[in-house]
């Protein structure tokens, strides 16, 4: 079994059952593999860059092309994730990192050697290129050649593509520089569990102690995470500051007002979107304010802290769940999806999809990932929480995502919108505690109650979080479009006033301010307010698979199956949910105040007091 969390050391992979780990051989049998496919990626690109200057020749020579760069490219992309995947495993492993690099570096080649692709096919007359789109043999590629057309005003010619390919290397600098820091060489120091013993602190359990009912070793566990990133805040702020100017310089060069823009346009979705959601969480502040208070109130502290909003409000059992034991768990509250997904979801637990345990020098937190011809893999660092239990239905949602996309399109269309990537996830939560309220006896208000609190927490966190980080990087992103500087405190400036505006009520101190330095995803610009528009449609979704039963089923499944072979809104549209108006924002923050006002009636007949039963 794996070590207990009292043990002081975080265990080695070599210590974790194999049956909970993931399985990369189904992406290369071995790392020799991996370099047999290296090697071979020349070959590809250089059978690829002998249509160079022909493209326009025909469609049959297009679409011999597109055929032979698509090689290229998932050969690529292979390379990428089974090198980011080993590395991911453990970052003190030198041949793991090296080998990543290599990848990054393969990356950049390969890019050089395609860059000619997009320009020369817009370099096509216009009625010429029109009748090869809808050709016969580019029939597979139509939805491709319509989206390139859509981006002729901001592709460049073939001489600055190149340059832009070459210089994508140093792009990955500050990304990759922050992840060194954030999960290999920070030290979080140590502090005493609720047993009093003293364990090594990592973000990991850090995560764990911050939903701890002792107070005491929250803020502890807070300061603890908090000083490492206090203590290398100049760093941060070089590397937060350079990505951000890194996605300014790109938008501009490629003819965008705005970094904002360009980050929208890729999947073609209006930046009235983005203010819609903005716009719709500021005015929901009454609702936001009426959940933090009952959070004070049920805490009893005078003032809360950022160190007291992530512990539940009815206290959790003291067992943890098995991992075993949680995939029967989420298996049983999808049902609603059907018995194949179901099955498909239960074949790849049993083929070892899911890397469990934290171990030494593994990627904090989780995902989904894989690659096309491969099954999909999920990242975990397992503490046994109902948290995980969630966390693990979250991330099977993206593999079965991923599952249906790759089986039902080809390598061109699968991969989906990161528009769309959090709605399936979320769909799995929603779905996943409904059916654990069904199953929980009306007279056990205590368990009610902390459902409840648990799908509030998540409006909070995933809804009202991510439209306040969604707020901090379009002002970032602002004043470096201006020329304004984002030292140490422009950013902590910027940060605790956009943390008082969506946290009302919460102090604001140092650590507070300096929060921004450890959010990953602000190295993905414009990322995380597609988690707050997806918990939006997935809410939705969930509630007409819910009433309707089979053909809302039918139609969500069509969904994730089309992966990326139209535009997420009108994939979304045809499965029900019209997320160009503020309805389904307004829908989920209205479900969030229902909820709000049961957790609220429930403490009021005693939810909260002894056993919480009537």
């Amino acid at each position: 079994m794996v070590a207990e969390m009292e043990q002081s050391a975080v265990p080695t992979r070599d210590q974790v059952p194999v049956a909970e780990t993931w399985d990369l051989t189904t992406i290369y049998p071995n790392d020799e593999g991996w370099e047999q496919d290296a090697a071979r990626l020349k070959a590809q690109l250089a059978a690829a860059a002998a249509h160079r200057g022909q493209l326009g020749a025909s469609a049959t020579e297009l679409r011999q092309a597109l055929d032979d760069v698509m090689a290229a490219r998932l050969t690529m992309e292979r390379l990428q994730v089974y090198a980011a995947l080993r590395k991911d495993e453990d970052a003190t492993d030198d041949a793991a990192v090296a080998r990543y690099q290599r990848a990054v570096a393969l990356a950049v080649e390969a890019g050089e050697a395609l860059a000619f692709v997009q320009p020369e096919i817009l370099a096509i007359p216009t009625t010429t290129l029109a009748e090869y789109t809808e050709a016969p043999p580019l029939a597979p590629y139509r939805h491709l050649l319509h989206d390139l057309q859509r981006q002729r005003p901001h592709v460049r010619s073939i001489e600055v593509e190149e340059v832009l390919a070459q210089g994508s290397e140093v792009a990955h600098v500050p990304h990759e520089a922050f992840s060194a820091l954030d999960d290999a060489d920070l030290d979080f120091g140590t502090v005493r569990d609720e047993r009093g013993n003293e364990v090594a602190l990592s973000k990991a359990r850090a995560m764990l102690f911050l939903r701890s009912q002792d107070r005491d070793l929250r803020r502890a566990a807070w300061e603890g995470l908090m000083g490492a990133y206090l203590a290398h805040r100049h760093t941060l702020a070089a590397l937060h500051g350079a990505s951000v100017r890194k996605d300014v310089f790109a938008a501009r060069v490629r003819g965008y007002a705005t970094a904002r823009q360009a980050a929208l346009f890729e999947a073609n979705i209006p930046e009235a979107v983005y203010d819609n959601l903005l716009a719709a969480v500021r005015a929901a502040r009454p609702t936001i304010a009426r959940y933090l208070e009952l959070r004070r109130r049920i805490l009893g502290v005078a003032q809360l802290t950022a160190y007291d909003l992530y512990v539940p409000l009815a206290p959790e059992p003291e067992r943890r769940y098995a991992y075993q034991e949680a995939t029967d768990v989420v298996l049983a509250g999808l049902r609603p999806l059907g018995e194949g997904y179901v099955g498909d979801l239960a074949g790849g637990f049993a083929a070892r999809w899911v890397d469990v345990h934290e171990t030494k020098g593994k990627r904090a937190g989780a995902y989904s990932w894989g690659i096309y011809g491969a099954p999909p893999v999920i990242l975990l660092n397992w503490n046994g929480t109902v948290n995980d239990v969630f966390t693990l239905a979250h991330e099977a949602g993206h593999a079965m995502h991923s599952l249906y996309a790759d089986a039902a399109q080809p390598y061109h269309d699968a991969g989906y919108s990161l528009f769309l990537a959090e709605i399936a996830s979320t769909v799995n939560e929603v779905l996943l505690t409904w059916s654990l309220l069904d199953q929980t006896p009306p007279q056990d208000r205590a368990e009610h109650f902390a459902l409840l609190n648990r799908l509030a927490d998540n409006f909070f966190s995933t809804l009202v979080r991510q439209a306040m980080f969604a707020d901090f990087e379009a002002r970032t992103h602002a004043r470096a479009e201006v020329g304004q500087p984002l030292t140490v405190g422009d950013l902590n400036a910027l940060y605790g006033e956009v943390y008082a505006a969506y946290t009302p009520g919460v102090a604001v101190d140092d650590a507070v301010r300096l929060t921004w330095a450890r959010v990953p995803h602000f190295y993905r610009a414009f990322y995380v307010y597609q988690y707050a528009t997806g918990l939006s449609a997935a809410v939705a979704l969930a509630r007409a698979i819910r009433d309707e039963g089979q053909p809302a089923v039918a139609r969500y499944l069509g969904m994730l199956a089309a992966g990326g072979s139209d535009y997420p809104l009108p994939l979304l549209q045809r499965a029900g949910v019209d997320l160009t108006t503020p309805a389904p924002i307004e829908a989920a923050l209205a479900e969030f105040a229902r909820t709000v006002a049961e957790m609220a009636r429930l403490v009021e007949e005693g939810a909260l007091n002894g056993a919480g039963t009537v």
